[in-house]
């Protein structure tokens, strides 16, 4: 079937549109005629339009939607006018292939009601259920339910929905930063700082995020003015990039002292072309998980990373080569996104010191520094970001004298996935790190029970079906699906297992019950056998039965 017509949803952030440029490349180099839309959110959607590769951006006004919401009445009429408008608008375009990259459930919704024949992602039945289409999209729901263990870059989870992971990849995000944008920031340098206008001389120019959506995302602006005060000691010139609420935080660290043409204070007074042009002249950027981040790695620049509450480095870590992130480790770490911490000690486990020497050494590309620098930290691991032999970003722990269990877990949940998903070979145990496998070993025969029972289904449908013992079959299915469920729970390791087995079984089709019987063994089948590759990686042994090892060895 021909795809001529492409529509990506993405709803979300600055960052989250930049780090959808890379599946956009896939899908032109698979798919070189086709035409593709991207939906944004209006406030956001002007990132979109330097996105290569992108024909048509389509701006959702969600805030005056939710205004009209709100107002009720003649509001709640008006809103009704304007989803059914967008409605039309978009079916009008006839696309034949959608990925919906926002979870919400009103992009479900709409997503629904668009009739479009190949849609993946988030979505909603004819009858009002969530459905989540295809198997990398579920395999994203999963980790987000299960962040301390997410093993895939959310850039990564983006190309495998959209079927790009077998093609080459830029191995970076894109975004095209505009002349004019690049004239008007050398002005703005220039005037500041008194001819001496940007990191190509003498002195590198290095950026410092200051401010994050949320509170708990945000380094201290104490660490932040001792971090300054150690880079201008060591003649590196510094600009201070934010949006307008973070004023108040760029006043105190400037405070940190240094000559005008030391510190450079942009916050609140560039647009998202500038803050483009801006960090491309940049030699370094010293962020928290934030928008600029990502846009630092879009146009090239290293990203010097600082990561604690819910920010995990392989999930939403800057997408490209030889980045640098620090990140803190404390054992309630990574917190839920919508947890509210009444105690965010974490952002002080980062010291000023400890990034002030990481800083200075990837300004000289000196590793060998990094990782002396990383060795022996307690509740902070430094990563090196980079790719490995699938193509797909890893994050390498720097210094580190062993192999941590998450991240043993990570690199064999890592390893499962691809050979379902992907049909990648199962690559040998890890000898460096044997962890206990007891919670796989115990799921795999009771996903085995789940097998018999389907099979035991579908001889009941015979040409008579035996409505007495569909129904009792029926039952012990449903505590079946219990008992997995709170296995997942029992045992937090396994919880991706189960959470992915329940969203698996929650997206079959309505077919006839015979098909579906047999998709049911199919699910279950699929649940065992990853449940004794988790064994098998994770250094617990071969598994008894010869077929489960000729199983493995596919």
């Amino acid at each position: 079937m021909r795809t001529d017509r492409i529509l990506i949803v993405n709803l979300t952030r600055l960052g989250d549109l930049l780090q959808t440029s890379p599946t956009v490349e896939g899908l032109r180099a698979r798919h070189p005629g086709a035409s593709i839309t991207l939906v944004a959110e209006k406030s956001f959607a002007d990132v979109c339009e330097a996105i290569p590769g992108v024909d048509e951006v389509y701006r959702m006004d969600l805030d005056h939607l939710g205004r009209l919401l709100l107002a009720g009445g003649d509001g709640l009429v008006r809103a009704h006018h304007a989803v059914r408008e967008t409605v039309e608008e978009l079916r009008a375009r006839r696309f034949d292939l959608a990925l919906n990259f926002s979870s919400s459930r009103m992009s479900a919704v709409l997503l629904g009601l668009l009739r479009i024949p190949d849609v993946r992602g988030w979505s909603m039945t004819p009858d009002g259920f969530r459905a989540i289409r295809h198997p990398w999209a579920r395999l994203f729901a999963t980790q987000c339910l299960n962040r301390r263990l997410a093993c895939f870059n959310l850039v990564d989870c983006y190309r495998g929905v959209a079927g790009c992971l077998d093609e080459p990849g830029p191995r970076r995000l894109r975004y095209t930063v505009a002349d004019a944008a690049r004239r008007s920031v050398a002005a703005t340098l220039h005037e500041a700082s008194n001819g001496d206008a940007d990191g190509n001389g003498a002195r590198p120019l290095v950026a410092l995020q200051l401010g994050a959506s949320r509170a708990i995302r945000r380094w201290p602006v104490e660490s932040f003015r001792a971090l300054t005060r150690s880079l201008v000691e060591q003649r590196v010139r510094v600009v201070l990039i934010g949006g307008a609420g973070e004023r108040e935080l760029a006043d105190a660290v400037c405070a940190a002292g240094g000559d005008a043409s030391s510190i450079v204070d942009l916050c609140g007074r560039t647009s998202i072309a500038e803050l483009a042009a801006l960090l491309e002249r940049c030699a370094l950027l010293v962020s928290g998980d934030t928008g600029p981040l990502h846009m630092a790695a879009a146009v090239g620049t290293p990203v010097l990373g600082l990561f604690f509450g819910p920010a995990l480095p392989l999930d939403t870590g800057p997408y490209g080569v030889d980045h640098v992130v620090l990140q803190a480790t404390p054992p309630c770490a990574p917190c839920d996104h919508e947890v509210l911490c009444l105690d965010p000690f974490c952002r002080g486990m980062i010291r000023p010191e400890l990034v002030a020497r990481v800083a200075l050494a990837r300004l000289r590309g000196d590793f060998a520094a990094i990782e002396e620098a990383a060795r022996g930290l307690a509740g902070v691991v430094v990563h090196r970001t980079g790719f490995d032999a699938d193509g797909l970003l890893e994050c390498r722990p720097l210094g580190a004298s062993g192999v941590r269990r998450e991240d043993a877990l990570r690199r064999a949940y890592r390893a499962v996935w691809l050979v379902r998903l992907e049909g990648r070979p199962l690559p040998p145990p890890d000898g460096a790190a044997r962890l206990d496998a007891a919670p796989f070993a115990t799921l795999a025969p009771v996903a085995e029970v789940g097998v018999e029972l389907s099979r035991r289904l579908c001889g009941a449908l015979g040409a008579v079906p035996d409505v007495g013992a569909l129904e009792r079959l029926g039952r012990e299915v449903e505590a079946l699906d219990r008992t997995i469920a709170e296995h997942g729970r029992v045992h937090p390791d396994a919880a991706p297992l189960a959470q992915s087995f329940a969203f698996d079984k929650e997206a079959l089709p309505e077919r006839d019950l015979g098909v579906l019987a047999e998709e049911l063994a199919r699910l279950y089948g699929e649940l065992a056998t990853s449940a004794r590759r988790m064994v098998h990686l994770l250094g617990g042994g071969t598994p008894r039965r010869e077929e489960d090892v000729a199983d493995l060895r596919q």
